[in-house]
């Protein structure tokens, strides 16, 4: 192993560490003023809410893996051709996941939202609003996957620290930007939140076009890479299920 190989390793370690930390010690923090700003309630149902929609992460845990698997696979063969095949069929099947989780969150979500929980009356309507935030805040991360598995498989993880550093400081921001606020500070931080996810998600895209080639949608199904990658992703689906 060459010494500029080992020194990437070792500062990739490092960033991954400092994020970490950067990242725990703000959230330690945040979700205690998130409490004291929403209240115990609003606290509660914007988090139980959110698990809803978490509920039916099992349709994209797997593609995760694959998609940092397939791309580090054909990354290490230098096809740049096949490499960009990989990044398009990645992203083909996660809009095919973000259909299927638009139905059932829609339809199983809502009724069991609406239904089945035992809600407030006087916050239903908040509580409602905060669920269709929390799908578009998935829906956004799982159409970044393939761009943050391209990150990864790249190594660049010093721009994966920082934006996720980044991400938990705005989210910091809008807990105080909360508590001058008259609105309802329980839909306002659903919206707040999704927008962080929304910005972080575009900053993502915007530095794989730049730096990756691969990373340019190609409307050209590989039916033969599609099933590999799938097949791939079968055990860890089944997983998940469970």
């Amino acid at each position: 192993m060459s010494h500029n190989t080992n020194k990437r390793i070792a500062q990739n370690t490092l960033f991954l560490y400092f994020r970490t930390l950067v990242i725990l010690l703000v959230s330690l923090y945040t979700s205690r003023v998130v409490l004291n700003v929403l209240g115990i309630d609003d606290y509660g149902i914007y988090n139980v809410v959110g698990d809803i929609v978490l509920m039916f992460q099992f349709l994209n845990v797997g593609m995760i893996d694959v998609s940092q698997r397939f791309l580090t696979y054909e990354l290490g063969k230098n096809d740049g051709q096949q490499l960009q095949k990989v990044f398009s069929t990645s992203l083909i099947i996660h809009l095919i996941i973000i259909f299927f989780l638009l139905i059932l969150a829609e339809t199983v979500g809502l009724w069991f939202l609406n239904h089945k929980m035992n809600i407030p009356t006087s916050r239903i309507i908040a509580a409602n609003w905060v669920f269709q935030f929390s799908i578009l805040t998935f829906i956004i991360k799982i159409f970044s996957v393939p761009y943050n598995a391209s990150i990864v498989a790249h190594e660049h993880m010093k721009v994966y620290a920082y934006v996720s550093i980044l991400e938990v400081i705005l989210q910091l921001a809008i807990v105080f930007l909360l508590k001058g606020s008259a609105s309802d500070k329980l839909i306002l931080y659903a919206i707040l939140m999704s927008f962080v996810t929304l910005l972080v998600s575009i900053t993502y895209t915007l530095y794989c076009k730049k730096y990756f080639k691969e990373c340019k949608f190609r409307n050209d199904i590989d039916k033969q890479l599609l099933h590999k990658m799938l097949s791939f992703a079968g055990w860890s689906f089944l997983g998940n299920i469970g």
